[in-house]
C-alpha cells in the first residue's frame, strides 16, 4: 500500500464526517478519545499507529497534492473526496496497526542488531560499530544471543533460514520483503536509507516507509504460528495481547470491581471526559459491556436509528435530534457492539 493509498482509505471512511488532520493522527496512533473512538465506528484498526513518526509536514504535502489533482474538494469543515477519489480501487492491505500499535519498529531494531552481530561474530569478526546505540536494546540483544549460544558455529545458519522461511511465507509482494531486507547491516554490507530505497525504486520515502511497515506486519503475523522458535523471543512486547488501551484497561479493572465512573476518576485522578473515552473504549472492544448503566434503553434506540437513518456518526448532528441525550451518551450508543432490530 502506498502512503496516498492509505490516506485515501481512511478519508473514504470519513468522507464528510472528519477533518483533513484526522488520518494524521489515526497513523501516528494519537490515544485521544476522538481517534480511538474513530477506529472503533469507522473500523479503522488496521490503519493505527502504522507510523508513529509520521512528519506533519510530509503529511501536508500529501494533502495539498490531492487538492491540486481535484481528489479533495475544498471544506473548511470536513473531508470532502471528489467523485474520483471515491472511486480509486485500492488494494487490500496487510496492514494491522491496533494490533501492532508501531512495535513493529522494535522487532525491526532487534532483528537488525541480531543480524549484523551474528553476521560479524560468525566470521570471528567481534568488534564493530552496532546500527543501534539504544542501552536497553543492546542489552535485551546480548541477553538473547547468550541464551541462543551464538557462539555455536551453526547457529548463524539456522537464524538465517528461520528467516528466510519465514518472510517467505509473509503474503506480501516480493519486491517489498526486499526493501525490508535492504535495511539490514551485515559483515562488509551497510544498510541503505529510507532515501536511498526510495531513489533506487522511484517512490516517495513514505511509501518505502508504510510498504516495509506492512512486509513487518505480514511477517510478524506469519511468526505468530510459532514455528520459528529462534524468531519467537523477537515478538516479545511487540504484539499487543489487549485489545484496550492500557489506560482504558485500568478504568475497566475499577468499573469491574463497581465504582462508578466519577469514583473511578477520583481514585486515578484523571478527568472526567477521560474516563468516559474510556467507557467508549470498552463498548467498541467488548461485546458484553452493559451501556445500560449510562444509556435507557429507549435513548439508546433513538440514537442508534437517527444514525442509521441519517448515515451519520457526527455527535453534532445526532445532538440536534435529541438534545435530552448527552455527548457522552451518544459516543457510547455509536460504539456499542449490539445488532438493532
Amino acid at each position: 500500500m502506498l502512503f496516498e493509498e492509505l490516506v485515501i482509505s481512511i478519508m473514504k471512511a470519513v468522507n464528510l464526517e472528519r477533518t483533513v488532520s484526522s488520518p494524521f493522527h489515526l497513523i501516528k496512533g494519537k490515544k485521544s478519545g476522538q481517534t480511538i473512538q474513530d477506529i472503533g465506528y469507522y473500523r479503522l484498526h488496521p490503519y493505527f499507529a502504522v507510523m508513529p513518526k509520521l512528519d506533519k509536514n510530509a503529511y501536508d504535502e500529501v494533502i495539498q497534492s490531492l487538492f491540486a489533482r481535484n481528489l479533495l474538494r475544498p471544506n473548511e469543515q470536513v473531508i470532502d473526496l471528489s467523485e474520483a477519489a471515491l472511486g480509486m480501487k485500492i488494494p487490500p492491505s496487510k496492514l494491522n496497526g491496533w494490533k501492532y500499535r508501531g512495535n513493529e519498529i522494535l522487532f525491526l531494531n532487534r532483528l537488525s542488531l541480531i543480524v549484523q552481530t551474528l553476521s560479524h561474530t560468525s566470521q570471528s569478526v567481534y568488534s564493530f560499530d552496532p546500527v543501534h546505540n539504544a542501552v536497553d536494546l543492546q542489552a535485551w540483544v546480548k541477553e538473547y544471543l547468550v541464551r541462543i549460544d551464538f557462539r555455536d558455529p551453526g547457529i548463524a545458519g539456522r537464524f538465517k533460514k528461520e528467516l528466510h522461511d519465514s518472510l517467505g511465507a509473509a503474503n506480501v509482494a516480493e519486491e517489498n520483503k526486499m526493501m525490508l531486507m535492504q535495511r539490514l547491516t551485515g559483515l562488509r554490507l551497510s544498510g541503505l536509507t529510507w532515501e536511498q530505497i526510495a531513489a533506487g525504486k522511484g517512490l516517495h520515502t513514505l511509501d518505502v516507509q508504510l510498504e516495509v511497515i506492512e512486509t513487518l506486519h505480514a511477517w510478524l503475523e506469519v511468526l505468530e504460528s510459532g514455528d520459528f522458535p529462534l524468531f519467537s523471543p523477537l515478538l516479545n512486547g511487540v504484539v499487543q495481547r489487549s485489545s484496550l488501551t492500557e489506560s482504558a484497561e485500568r478504568t475497566d479493572k475499577l468499573f469491574k470491581q463497581g465504582l462508578s465512573l466519577d469514583e473511578i476518576a477520583a481514585v486515578r485522578q484523571l478527568k472526567t471526559s477521560t474516563i468516559e473515552d474510556h467507557f467508549v473504549e470498552l463498548a467498541m472492544n467488548d461485546p458484553a459491556f452493559d451501556y445500560t448503566v449510562f444509556i435507557p434503553q429507549d435513548l439508546f434506540r433513538s440514537i442508534t436509528k437517527i444514525s442509521a437513518q441519517r448515515n451519520t456518526k457526527r455527535l453534532r448532528d445526532i445532538k440536534e435530534m435529541l438534545p435530552q441525550a448527552s455527548y457522552f451518551q451518544i459516543r457510547l450508543a455509536l460504539a456499542v457492539k449490539e445488532d438493532i432490530s
